[in-house]
């Protein structure tokens, strides 16, 4: 039997033919995975300092470029054992647990986003920081079958102890987002791995701006949440992108936030709202918008959430207005 080890110092005995992500979930020891495991997010790279592993697959080789390759890293989903490794790890990965809850309400707030509360129980404690995102196990299947991993960003405020809430959006023919939108019932249990993720607030004063879309208003809401829940006053205004007017919600909790939190400023845009209708709002893509309002962002950051799309647009409209490229941050939607 292989034996893994890990940043030099758990040893484990793993079966050989096992991928490291599965040689080390058996083991607690939870990497993060926003596409379950099928090669597409690359969020579960680790580094291996030596060992017998099968080739990379054209999974890796299309996710990690060659200096990534040149460090050694791996993803963890593709990379099977044949014989002995060592791999590192970031040391808050060996942090993560496996935690339970039950539904506590689902809210379909657009066709097809639904928002999820989640009562979680108090063993082991669950702590996280603001922006960051949750492995969703969605079992579409009975057992033993395994429950589908999903990643989903919190867009609960850290201070709200025993609760996590999320944002679903329902994508055609996603085993899990089907499943959730439509088997998931309040009542039912819930279980879930994290947290994962380095998307949150810096730790400077400057402005800022937020962009995101659809169900990646999440971690956005987490983050001014608990700016306003912490006394943090940074000026910040959060563009949020729809087609059309159905696709807007919480517009009565953002307009709240504004009149209790004056340093905040929401902006909706659509792209698609009819010619004809009385919205009165922004028009078009939101970065469009973003470019039409903010002339000048010298010295600012930006937080970012959506597309692969929508974020490079906005990377490009954030710098050619004096925005630092390393003053951007972002959570982009790998599946």
């Amino acid at each position: 039997m292989p034996v893994l080890v890990v940043n030099s110092s758990a040893r484990l005995d793993v079966a050989a033919g096992s991928t490291l992500l599965e040689a080390c979930a058996v083991h607690g020891i939870l990497l993060p995975s926003a596409c379950g495991g099928r090669g597409f997010c690359g969020r579960c790279a680790v580094q291996v300092a030596s060992g017998d592993l099968t080739p990379p697959t054209a999974a890796e080789e299309n996710k990690l470029l060659g200096e990534d390759r040149a460090r050694g890293l791996r993803l963890a989903c593709q990379a099977r054992l044949q014989g002995d490794a060592e791999i590192r790890v970031a040391p808050e990965i060996l942090a993560v647990r496996r935690h339970v809850g039950r539904l506590v309400a689902k809210t379909l707030v657009t066709p097809d986003v639904a928002h999820l509360r989640i009562a979680v129980e108090p063993r082991p404690p669950f702590a996280f920081h603001a922006g960051q995102y949750v492995q969703f196990e969605a079992p579409v299947a009975p057992p033993p079958a395994k429950p589908v991993l999903r990643a989903y960003s919190m867009a609960t405020d850290p201070s709200d102890s025993g609760h996590v809430e999320l944002m679903v959006r329902h994508v055609p023919g996603g085993a899990a987002s089907t499943w959730i939108h439509q088997v998931l019932q309040p009542g039912q249990p819930i279980a879930f791995r994290g947290p994962f993720g380095d998307f949150h607030l810096s730790d400077t004063h400057v402005p800022l701006v937020g962009i995101a879309g659809s169900s990646g208003m999440a971690p956005l809401r987490s983050i001014f949440r608990d700016m306003r829940v912490r006394g943090i006053r940074r000026p910040a205004k959060f563009f949020f992108g729809a087609r059309t007017r159905q696709d807007l919600f919480l517009l009565d909790e953002w307009t709240d936030f504004e009149r209790r939190a004056p340093w905040f400023e929401f902006i909706p845009v659509l792209s698609h709202e009819p010619v004809d209708s009385p919205w009165t709002g922004e028009r078009g893509l939101v970065t469009d918008a973003v470019a039409r309002r903010l002339p000048d962002l010298t010295g600012q950051e930006a937080y970012l959430c959506g597309s692969p799309g929508m974020l490079d647009a906005a990377l490009a409209i954030l710098t050619a207005r004096g925005m630092p490229a390393d003053h951007v941050f972002y959570d982009k939607f790998s599946v």
